[in-house]
């Protein structure tokens, strides 16, 4: 990478850890209620989606991106294991984005790309309501710890969890869109704002909503147009 990019890098995860670290001493919006959770679910996400989409100027370079993995992964087991939570948070976010940009120079097909949002957007639905994703949320064993990401509230406690894989796939659904010439600001502000949306949306119904179709909408709803032009290309080669 070049030292633009590595600088940002560098500075949202400073931000992000920053951001952590001081939210439980940051003041309450409207106590404990839906106010305060979409405030601060929302601010955190912002950021670790900007942290994710930052690792996007190394998403050609597989050496790289598997150190970056494995050591953000190590990281991440052991500060999960002494309870640190906002180095965790941070690690983890680092380790999800390397795996998924991964994931996506190792399936670097038009076809894979468009076939896996609607096929794990489909088993999150059909797994939030009492399946996988549920009980992710009230798993405390070291898996299930390390397979998500704490979310912290303003004023102290806990304002949700995220679960890792949906920064993996936010990850490799930016890899693939910058990968295969689709709109990449517009691609990369609907997947920024996907995990927000999705509390708010939550929040709003009064259920549990999966994050996953959403971060799905927003890799394939801006793109609608140039998805068919990409796979008959793919068909034509």
């Amino acid at each position: 990478m070049v030292r633009r990019p590595a600088a940002l890098l560098a500075g949202l995860y400073a931000v992000l850890l920053a951001y952590l670290l001081v939210t439980p001493a940051l003041p309450d919006v409207g106590g404990t209620g839906d106010v305060n959770t979409l405030v601060s679910d929302a601010t955190t996400l912002l950021l670790l989606g900007a942290c994710v989409l930052a690792l996007l100027p190394a998403r050609d370079e597989a050496f790289a991106l598997a150190l970056i993995a494995l050591g953000a992964g190590l990281l991440a087991a052991g500060l999960t294991e002494a309870e640190a939570i906002p180095g965790a948070g941070v690690t983890k976010a680092l380790f999800a984005a390397a795996l998924g940009m991964l994931l996506a120079r190792a399936l670097a097909e038009p076809a894979i790309l468009v076939g896996v949002p609607l096929f794990v957007a489909g088993i999150d639905v059909a797994s939030v309501a009492g399946g996988p994703s549920e009980l992710l949320a009230r798993d405390s064993s070291d898996a299930g710890e390390f397979l998500s990401v704490y979310l912290p509230a303003w004023g102290g406690g806990r304002a949700g969890v995220l679960g890792l894989a949906d920064l993996v796939f936010l990850a490799f659904f930016a890899a693939g869109a910058w990968r295969f010439g689709l709109r990449r600001r517009a691609t990369g502000a609907a997947l920024a704002l996907a995990l927000p949306a999705a509390v708010g949306i939550q929040l709003a119904l009064d259920t549990t909503i999966p994050a996953l179709p959403v971060l799905a909408a927003a890799l394939l709803v801006p793109n609608l147009d140039r998805i068919p032009r990409l796979l008959a290309r793919e068909r034509s080669q």
